[in-house]
């Protein structure tokens, strides 16, 4: 799943070591790839593991199906973007599929 993905000051990330930001479009995944799923390939790239590591199911924090069909609607475009915490990190999935997800800080 080719992804871009950055540091915070903007530099390349490293895949394998994890980043700070991943950035994934819609564009470079495969046509019909739920986002749920794309959502998961990037925090796992994210934290740089593989995404069977994900040890924390991604329904307790969202619904997967509810993701899935929210910007998929068929009958116009519907726009913006749900934002949640998942795994020590911000997730955002915007309207169009691309996905950012941001390590979140402990406090």
């Amino acid at each position: 799943m080719p992804e871009r993905t950055t540091e915070d000051d903007g530099g390349a990330g490293q895949i394998g070591a994890g980043t700070e930001v991943v950035y994934s479009s819609a564009d470079d995944r495969a046509e019909g790839t739920d986002l749920s799923v794309a959502v998961i390939e990037s925090l796992a790239e994210a934290k740089g593991v593989t995404p069977i590591d994900i040890q924390q199911p991604l329904y307790d924090v969202v619904d997967p199906d509810a993701l899935d069909r929210l910007f998929t609607d068929g009958e116009g475009s519907v726009s913006g973007r749900v934002v949640f915490e998942f795994d020590a990190h911000e997730i955002t999935v915007h309207s169009d599929g691309d996905i950012l997800v941001r390590r979140v800080d402990p406090s």
